[in-house]
């Protein structure tokens, strides 16, 4: 099978780059964990590589000016450890890499005119200084850049010194930055297909962990949330709505007679009521609260700052067209009793007591039944101060909000 060069090169030209925008928004937030990692690494490194150059300077009794030169350098890479900690930028980091490298470079050109000679240490730090370009996050296209920048910052020093190195010195520069240029580059370029891979792989696994807990949290007939909501998420999601200041709201709802349906109509009915119910109180909703299924013919609905009684009559209204249009003549027949409990964002309140009021409007719109014969039957409790939390009596509610829809 033939390379398709172009390919391979847009796809390790940018380390953050993918062919889908959800995988490149993906990448973005690990770069710059990646970036501070590689500044960090390589700031190691240079100290290590520079450590034991300085005991070699020590040994060959070579001019205190490398030990001078090589104990700046290794301040700055470990300036560079602590600036890691604090830049959140990845640019900004890579920009940091870039500066310690050109600034090492030009510490070892200075070296050399200083020295009017290339001392074979020179040439050893010459050809570390590329090889630790693979430490850093970049892409082939920023490792190309720096590599050609140190290339260039050498190669032009070499020429336009006051002073004439021998051939031999050039000659041995050119050789030792372009096989260490090569190498280095290879090594991005294996670097960013073995990233670009682990990073794809993270985000297919969070993907599946996020569609796993989704399914773990939903009930699969009817598509609403499961019980599992109030024990993981209801305490953070009243906690925002109180920062918020918003009306908090907790609706119950469930059918009127479902044993009776399911008796006498089957199972598939029941079913298919609650399937409408899913459907008509999601809808209603329109992603500004959580449908959950209690369990049965029980359903909660959370929400904050909306009108209960708009959604209420919202997703009956919904609820009533689903039932109309199906192909069970009996579905047709089925109604619901709703129950409100709706606090201020000053009053605290947990998921139990929220849901003893929000029983209690229930129950008194299941007994509204004989008086109202034509459903729905709609109560809706509103705790006016904080003393009404711990008191369930029924002097709680207002006046009953009844209506037919």
């Amino acid at each position: 099978m033939p390379i398709n060069l172009p390919a391979q090169l847009r796809s390790v030209w940018s380390s953050t780059r993918y062919d889908s925008p959800e995988l490149t928004r993906f990448a973005r937030r690990k770069a710059v964990i990646e970036a501070r990692r590689g500044l960090v690494a390589m700031s190691l490194l240079m100290i290590i590589i520079l450590l034991i150059e300085a005991a070699l300077y020590v040994k060959f009794a070579l001019d205190p000016l490398y030990l001078y030169t090589c104990a700046i350098l290794i301040m700055l890479s470990l300036n560079m450890v602590f600036a890691a900690r604090t830049v959140a930028d990845p640019q900004a980091l890579r920009l940091l890499g870039v500066t310690l490298l050109v600034v090492c470079g030009s510490a070892f050109v200075l070296l050399a005119h200083y020295q009017h000679v290339f001392h074979p240490m020179l040439f050893a730090s010459v050809a570390m200084l590329f090889i630790v370009i693979p430490m850093m996050s970049w892409g082939l296209g920023e490792a190309l850049a720096v590599t050609l920048l140190i290339y260039t910052l050498f190669t032009l020093s070499a020429l336009e010194a006051d002073i004439e190195f021998s051939d031999q010195s050039l000659w041995t520069l050119q050789f030792v930055m372009l096989g260490a240029g090569a190498v280095s580059l290879t090594l991005v370029v294996r670097n960013v297909k073995l990233r670009k891979h682990d990073v794809a792989t993270q985000h297919d696994l969070v993907i599946a962990h996020a569609q796993i807990t989704d399914l773990s949290n939903r009930d699969p007939l009817t598509g609403a949330l499961n019980r599992r909501f109030f024990d993981h998420d209801f305490e953070l999601y009243l906690t925002l709505c109180r920062e918020k200041k918003n009306q908090i709201h907790f609706m119950l709802l469930d059918v009127d007679d479902f044993k009776q349906i399911n008796d006498e109509c089957g199972h598939e009915c029941g079913d298919c009521v609650l399937e409408h119910i899913g459907r008509a109180f999601d809808k209603a909703l329109a992603g500004n609260g959580h449908l959950v299924r209690m369990g049965g013919d029980e359903f909660a609905l959370v929400f904050a700052d909306l009108d209960p009684g708009e959604i209420a009559r919202r997703g009956l209204k919904l609820f009533c067209d689903l039932n109309a249009a199906s192909k069970y003549p009996e579905v047709g027949k089925a109604s619901l009793s709703i129950g409100v409990a709706s606090v201020p964002p000053d009053i605290e309140v947990n998921y139990r007591q929220l849901y003893n009021q929000a029983d209690l409007a229930l129950y008194q719109a299941k007994s509204l039944k004989d008086a109202n014969p034509t459903p729905p039957n709609i109560v809706i409790s509103v705790l006016q101060d904080p003393d009404d939390v711990l008191n369930s009596t029924q002097r709680l509610w207002e006046k009953p909000a009844r209506g037919n829809y």
